[in-house]
C-alpha cells in the first residue's frame, strides 16, 4: 500500500506522457493535417505572402512527409494477417449432442 502511494505520481506522469505521445504521433502521421498545410501553403503563395522558391521548398517537404506516411501505412498493412496466413477453426458439438432439425 505504501508503494502504491509513493509510485502513484510516477504512474500518473507516465500516463500523461503516453497521452501526449499519442497525440503527437497522430498529428505527425495524419494525412489530413499535411493536406491542410498544403492548401494553406497554396493560399499563401496566391496572396503573395511567400515567393515561388519558399513555396517549392515547403511543398517538397510536405510531400516527402506525405510519402513517408503512405509508406508507413503500407508497411503496417503488410503486417496484418491475410487469409493465406490465417486460419479459423469452428468446432461443433461432440457426438453426444442431439442433432438440430
Amino acid at each position: 500500500m505504501i508503494d502504491d502511494l509513493i509510485l502513484s505520481p510516477i504512474a500518473g506522469l507516465r500516463f500523461i506522457m503516453n497521452q501526449i505521445q499519442k497525440v503527437a504521433d497522430s498529428e505527425l502521421n495524419d494525412e489530413t493535417v499535411i493536406k491542410e498545410q498544403l492548401l494553406e501553403l497554396q493560399m499563401r503563395l496566391e496572396l503573395e505572402e511567400i515567393d515561388e522558391e519558399a513555396y517549392a521548398e515547403a511543398e517538397a517537404e510536405l510531400f516527402a512527409r506525405l510519402r513517408a506516411i503512405k509508406a508507413h501505412q503500407l508497411e503496417m498493412m503488410s503486417q496484418i494477417y491475410t487469409a493465406d496466413t490465417s486460419s479459423i477453426s469452428i468446432e461443433f458439438g461432440d457426438d453426444d449432442t442431439p442433432d438440430f432439425p
